[in-house]
Parts: structure tokens; sequence; C-alpha cells
């Protein structure tokens, strides 16, 4: 079965098994078939909520909308889980990618992008990136504080999951992952969870697809290069880029390779993940950029440096409704996509980001001549 999937996933996609297969070039076996078949044989009967359990579930959806509140709250709330529970690797991953997403959002109203993107854009490209990042923390966070008070209780609670509307995909994990402390098999199985999750209702929806997917500057910034996830870790004095480039966002595929590609790149890499772990106990994220480069971005609008500015003086506070719970999960074929990471060496991206931004500030230089022409 799993090679039939892989021929039709290469047939369907030519380009995108290609790279899957460069990336990897060189891998880990990290579960296999039989393994993860197996987590799924035992059915899980949904039971009624004893009152504990009721005001267990409500403490943690009221904490979750919490700190839903915005991009710099949900990437602060992953690191606190992470520092709380560094068994959990997804959680700083999660924090990584989070930051990503906050500087793409304040990207949207710095000094370069406006000059380029039409102004009637900018709002959608901000709300497909809101969107996508509110639903992931809505639908991970609660899991991630589910398994917290399994440890606090010192007993699994994960028969609670449904009542988050979470996916049944994720509870064995969860149960197997209590058990074993299987990092990256759990790890993998949320990188996997959370990007079907938002396939669904961000990256498929309608006024997403043609207001922000099939639009020119969405593409157009993928293929420039302006849509890598950036890590940033200290050398030295200095703060270094690594990370990964992202080609087809609107791929679901896609996207879990380069979440699985990002995992191997930071927690198979010791002396990686400690530089990079030590950028972000340092270095408090605002949503700007200036929170790594600092030399090249400013907060405020100088006329010196570019602007980037923090989240809070970007964009407001937006408010979130969560209505569909429909289920992505439905056969156990994707399986097969936790078997495996692949393990990278990781790219220097430093030279690569300061190249990119420059291609950007002559873009927007030749627009504004344009402009006043």
């Amino acid at each position: 079965m799993n090679a039939f999937v892989r021929l039709f996933a290469m047939l369907s996609h030519p380009v995108q098994a290609l790279y899957r297969h460069w990336l990897y070039r060189q891998s880990i076996s990290i579960s296999s078939s039989a393994m993860l078949h197996k987590l799924f044989e035992e059915k899980m009967p949904r039971k009624p909520l004893t009152d504990e359990e009721r005001k267990l579930v409500m403490t943690i959806k009221n904490e979750t909308t919490r700190l839903n509140r915005d991009n710099v709250t949900r990437t602060e709330a992953y690191f606190s889980f992470f520092q709380r529970h560094p068994e959990v690797h997804w959680a700083f991953l999660a924090h990584l990618v989070s930051r990503n997403g906050g500087w793409n959002m304040t990207d949207l109203k710095g000094s370069l992008v406006p000059v380029v993107v039409a102004t009637e854009q900018i709002k959608p490209l901000f709300l497909f990136l809101e969107r996508a990042n509110t639903l992931i923390f809505h639908d991970a966070y609660p899991q991630l504080l589910l398994y917290e008070k399994s440890k606090e209780q010192k007993k699994k609670l994960f028969h609670l999951l449904p009542y988050f509307s979470v996916s049944a995909f994720m509870q064995p994990f969860w149960e197997h992952f209590y058990e074993t402390k299987d990092a990256p098999v759990l790890t993998v199985a949320l990188i996997i969870n959370e990007q079907q999750y938002i396939q669904q209702r961000v990256v498929q929806h309608p006024f997403f697809q043609e207001q922000v997917i099939k639009t020119f500057p969405f593409l157009c910034q993928q293929w420039l290069g302006f849509n890598d996830v950036l890590i940033p870790y200290k050398s030295g004095r200095h703060v270094r880029l690594t990370g990964i480039t992202v080609r087809d966002f609107a791929d679901v595929s896609h996207r879990i390779e380069i979440g699985k590609a990002l995992y191997g790149m930071l927690f198979y890499r010791n002396s990686l993940f400690q530089r990079v772990y030590h950028f972000a106990c340092q270095t408090k994220h605002t949503g700007s950029r200036a929170d790594f480069w600092p030399h090249i971005f400013s907060k405020t609008n100088d006329g010196g440096r570019i602007f980037s500015p923090t989240l809070s003086d970007a964009w407001p506070v937006m408010e979130h409704r969560f209505p569909d719970k429909r289920d992505w999960f439905y056969d156990l074929t994707i399986l097969h996509e936790a078997e495996r990471i692949p393990l990278m060496s990781h790219p220097s991206l430093t030279l690569h980001y300061a190249d990119n931004l420059k291609k950007l500030q002559k873009i927007a230089t030749a627009t504004k001549q344009a402009m006043h022409s």
C-alpha cells in the first residue's frame, strides 16, 4: 500500500516527488508501518464526562482562548510550554515557525512589502497568516495542556481529546508518547495533524484560494524566497540564519515534509539546537524582524533601517470563531508519513536572506520611481 501511495504521489505531483527524493537523500527511520498500524488497532470509545473532567475541559478551553489572543501570545505560549516540558519537541518547533508567521504579518505593514503589493491585497494576506496561526494554536494547545495535566495527575487523560474536537488521528499518538516518551513519532504526528487541519479550513477555503493562494504577489513571494522559514541562532556576538524554503505552501504534503525536515535539522543536530534555543531564551518575540537583525531592521520608521513594526503596532487583535468541527482523518494511508524523517545539514541562509532583502529593496525602489514618473 505504501509503495502505491508513493507511486501515485510521484505521478500526480512530479515536482514535489523530486523534492521529496532530494530531501530524503539522508534520512532515518523513526517508526515502522507495523508499529504505527498497531497504535490504531484498539478502538477508544467516547465516555460521558465526570464533573471533574468537565471542569478540566473548561479550564483548558479558557486557558487556550486567553493565550490565543494574537501571534505574540501564541508564540510565547509554545516556548513557555517547551521550557516546562522539553520532551515535547513539537512545542519548540511550533514556537520557531510561529515567530516566522509573526514576521510575515508585520512585513505587510513595513517599509517594503506595501510598496510592491497592492493595498487591497494586504489585508487578505494578513488574514490568511493570522487564520492559520490561530487555528493551529486552537487545535494544538489543548493537546499540550492535556498532556501537562496527565503528568500532574499521573494518569492518561487523552480520552478527553474529542471534547476539544481534536482529530481521532492524535489520541493513539499521545497515548503512545505518555508510555514511551517517543518524541520523534509524536512530533511528526503533530506536524501531519496541524497541516491537515489548516488545509481544509484555510488553504482550501474559497476566500483564501481567490484572494491569496492564486494571486501573483503570493506566488512571487514563494519563488523569490520570501517565504523562507528562518531559524535565527547565536554565533558569537552575531545572529545568523538557517532554515528552509517553502516553494508550494498550498501543497499539504510539501508543508509536512518541510516540518519534518526542520525537526530533523533542529533536534538531530545538537550544536544547532543549543544555539537556536539560546537565541529564543534571550530574544522576546515582538513580531518585528528587528528581534533578530536590529542592525538592518527598526521597530520605528526612522528612515535609515528597514521599517519592521511590532505586531501590536502593525495589526489589531482579531476575533476568531471555530465552528468547523470536521475531522480530516478518515483512513490509515497517511501513516507512512510518520515512518522516516529527512536529515539535512543546516544550510546557511544568512547571505541568502540578505540577498533577498536587496532584491525586494530594488523592486520597491523601482516601483516607487514608476509611480512618480
